[in-house]
């Protein structure tokens, strides 16, 4: 009597305590009438009705996110087919709860939506990001790669076409090299055309040690006489940075620029750069290996703002890594065997 007395009041407490299954009853509901359709099948109208909807549930979620947010991680792990919910509905998600777990549902919905459904900018935008922040973003970078109408225009940067090449430095730039080496190796042994040219001046870009011996490694064909010049000068000796004696940048500075520039501060950094034009040749000739990853992070960080100014700083960056790390020895082809 004593043991059914207690399941009584523990049903009674239980059955008692506010639950979010009202709120998400209602919530889930405006889900259902809003979602389960595909943007790029709409006309105009429908889809600036459609844009009305998604405002409000996205306006809706930010004014109560502790009440609608696990209503909304619920939803998204539903099985579902439809891909543009779990983009949009992860990219709100992630808005207002910064969780690993919410990241990985944006990574899912980032992987499964439909490129046509997407702004690609948007799209490609937040897998530069989701790199940055150390997901493994390879396979949309493969997404981006094999789209057929990957490329879009930057409006405030006078309407500069990103392309096929440009997106996919962006995706695979952003990313850890212990993630974008393997797989930028991988699709350099079985793509063709202008993918293969593409990943395999990436491959070279990477200046890792296992990138190097890919390159000395690959089967050329294919590749276009640019890129076929630029292996072949990668091989025989690139054009490597020559450091400075004495130089005029210590490591200490570069080291406490770079912090404060991964921090969010670049001022310390622009200001070497502004009293050492070509501090490059300090920073070549101060860098230890310990140096290296510091200096990938900082490569990272600039092309993940995703124009084409930046492109000129990664560019950079990679000499910079290529001097640092390049041996004869690595592109060589009888080591690649």
């Amino acid at each position: 009597m004593v043991i059914h007395s207690f399941l009584f009041a523990f049903a009674l407490t239980t059955a008692a305590e506010p639950t979010t299954t009202a709120p998400c009853a209602a919530f889930n509901a405006r889900l259902k009438s809003t979602y389960g359709f595909r943007p790029s099948k709409l006309d105009q109208a429908a889809s600036a009705a459609k844009s009305k909807e998604m405002d409000a549930i996205w306006k809706a979620v930010e004014q109560d996110p502790s009440t609608l947010a696990p209503c909304l991680k619920e939803a998204l792990a539903q099985p579902t087919e439809d891909t543009w919910f779990l983009f949009d509905g992860s990219q709100l998600l992630v808005s207002v709860d910064h969780s690993r777990e919410a990241k990985l549902r944006l990574m899912d919905g980032l992987t499964r939506v439909s490129l046509d459904d997407v702004d690609l900018r948007i799209w490609v935008g937040t897998a530069s990001a989701m790199g940055l922040e150390g997901f493994d973003t390879s396979a949309l970078g493969s997404r981006w790669l094999a789209y057929p109408n990957a490329g879009y225009f930057l409006p405030e940067h006078a309407a500069y076409h990103v392309d096929r090449d440009n997106g996919a430095m962006f995706i695979f730039g952003t990313l850890d090299e212990t993630f974008a080496t393997p797989a930028l190796i991988a699709l350099s042994r079985t793509s063709t055309g202008e993918v293969k040219n593409i990943v395999v001046q990436l491959l070279m870009s990477q200046a890792t040690p296992e990138a190097l011996r890919a390159v000395a490694h690959l089967d050329p064909k294919g590749l276009s006489p640019e890129v076929i010049a630029s292996r072949k000068a990668l091989l025989e000796g690139p054009n490597l940075i020559v450091p400075r004696d004495p130089p005029r940048t210590t490591r200490s500075q570069f080291l406490a620029a770079f912090t404060s520039f991964l921090a969010g501060d670049p001022k310390p950094f622009d200001a070497l750069v502004e009293a050492v034009p070509d501090g490059e040749r300090d920073l070549v000739a101060v860098s230890t290996p310990a140096d290296l990853e510091m200096i990938r992070k900082v490569r990272r960080r600039y092309i993940a703002a995703n124009n084409q100014h930046v492109i000129e700083y990664y560019n950079q960056f990679t000499q910079i890594l290529m001097t640092l790390v390049w041996k004869k020895e690595l592109v060589s082809r009888e080591n690649a065997e």
